[in-house]
């Protein structure tokens, strides 16, 4: 089956926006796909755990043991890499998730496919929650590695400002320059920087499906208002429980998901179900 460019339309209301869940391994989904179709990708594939991530309810796992580590992990990763490339549009973004074990490695990978003008950002998501080593500073970020095909990918800052910190002097009355000119706060609030302090889900949280590593819907949010526009397609050829999908249908956002697990998509079909009475059928592939 061959999915063709049904999305640009000029959809900017979230009960007008939807998508599709395929079931399938992402290189073979993507390959499925026509090109140029997505103003984002996001990705977050495996993290070379070394063990397989168990969520707190059946069925809801998936293995990130690699058998010779780095040496298939990254080709693994590189492949799918080069098949997402040529989905995005002239100005799309893809936004990389991993961690500490392998982000280097991808930055490699990363710049080698879209060049080194193709880098945007590395963003950090810093959260708090979990264990806390006694032998060395704590792990306690992901990093986000957003590239994009153009050098003015669209950026909507204004989308995510956030409020003033109340301790801020330029929150109440503003600053005055040395020449003289005072500037005033901005009521919409101050833009978001590249370090993002945005909280893990926590065990008591409406939003918490009991799939391993789910992130937060507030994270997918702050990527999605600032990196597409309403009607825009979004992708996640690793959708694990739903996150991003959910995310683009309630900021009015075409979308499209994908992941190998059949409990995943089920997941992730009943998520956009339950939290956005959207019906959502899983397509194999």
């Amino acid at each position: 089956m061959h999915f063709r460019n049904i999305w640009h339309k000029n959809l900017a209301t979230a009960d007008k926006t939807g998508g599709r869940i395929i079931r399938g391994d992402m290189l073979h989904v993507a390959s499925s796909l026509t090109p140029g179709i997505f103003r984002l990708i996001y990705l977050d594939p495996p993290f070379l755990t070394g063990r397989e991530q168990i969520g707190s309810k059946e069925g809801l796992a998936y293995d990130d043991r690699w058998a010779g580590n780095l040496d298939s992990y990254l080709p693994w990763l590189q492949k799918r890499l080069q098949a997402i490339f040529p989905l995005l549009c002239s100005d799309g973004s893809l936004v990389l998730h991993l961690d500490w074990r392998t982000t280097h490695h991808a930055r490699v990978l990363l710049d080698d496919l879209f060049g080194h003008e193709g880098f945007i950002n590395e963003i950090i998501w810093h959260y708090t929650g979990g264990g806390r080593s006694k032998r060395r500073f704590s792990c306690k970020h992901d990093t986000l590695l957003w590239y994009s095909r153009s050098q003015k990918p669209v950026f909507n800052i204004d989308a995510v400002r956030q409020p003033y910190k109340q301790t801020s002097g330029y929150a109440r009355s503003g600053i005055v320059a040395a020449s003289g000119r005072k500037y005033l706060p901005d009521p919409r609030g101050t833009p978001v920087d590249d370090v993002w302090d945005i909280p893990i889900i926590n065990p008591m949280a409406l939003e918490r499906t009991g799939y391993p590593t789910q992130k937060p819907l507030a994270l997918l949010q702050r990527l999605i208002s600032a990196l597409t526009n309403p009607g825009d397609l979004v992708g996640d050829l690793c959708c694990g429980s739903g996150t991003t999908l959910v995310s683009a249908q309630q900021l009015g956002r075409n979308w499209l998901g994908c992941d190998i697990s059949e409990a995943a998509t089920e997941c992730a079909r009943q998520r956009l179900q339950h939290e956005c009475s959207c019906e959502a059928s899983i397509e194999n592939l």
